[in-house]
């Protein structure tokens, strides 16, 4: 037998949903970790957007070392250098055939339109063996070898006449985060770009 009572029983409530401060909590700490995240990748953007620059560079230094060891010349000849003019304080550089077969640029030697550098980024630093104070610099390739006739301004500004065994390009972003690279081409025709 069943006995109906008016009796009411209390069940327990239960909370339904999250509590404003819950709320405040959650989104303070999602933007917290969102904006690291940007922050570190912004950081890792500029490394990859470098190291592609460093690579850009060192392809056309290729490109023109290409050019030299093969049968590409204008007006029957085809004995010319061909090579890369940079310079430290310049958003551009160049590449030249070398007419007056001197095996370093000569103003009026480029060829084409100039490759200009990303704005994010500069060259701050021409090196070799010894000095790391160097302008500007000229690397040419002559047929038949792929070594790099390897010229260095020297204290008046000039390019000099004698070979070095290697240069150091060196890159760096504008905003001075701490990233660098350098192109390295050696004077038996290795170009590589490493990580200072």
């Amino acid at each position: 037998m069943f006995v109906f009572s008016r009796k009411k029983q209390h069940t327990k409530s239960t909370q339904q949903g999250f509590s404003l401060i819950e709320l405040m909590v959650t989104i303070t700490l999602v933007t917290l970790i969102t904006g690291l995240l940007m922050a570190k990748y912004s950081s890792f953007n500029d490394v990859v957007l470098l190291k592609n620059q460093a690579y850009e560079i060192a392809l056309d230094i290729r490109e023109a070392q290409i050019f030299g060891v093969s049968a590409r010349g204008e007006n029957g000849t085809f004995k010319e250098a061909y090579g890369i003019y940079i310079e430290k304080d310049s958003p551009n550089y160049f590449l030249f055939q070398d007419t007056n077969n001197n095996l370093k640029y000569d103003p009026g030697e480029e060829i084409g339109q100039a490759y200009t550098i990303d704005s994010r980024f500069e060259i701050f630093q021409i090196c070799d063996d010894n000095n790391c104070n160097r302008s500007k610099t000229s690397v040419a390739f002559k047929r038949p070898d792929f070594d790099a006739y390897i010229r260095l301004a020297n204290g008046s500004g000039n390019l000099s006449n004698s070979d070095e065994g290697y240069i150091e390009i060196k890159m760096r972003s504008k905003n001075s985060n701490g990233f660098s690279k350098k192109i390295v081409v050696y004077q038996s025709g290795q170009i590589s770009v490493q990580t200072n």
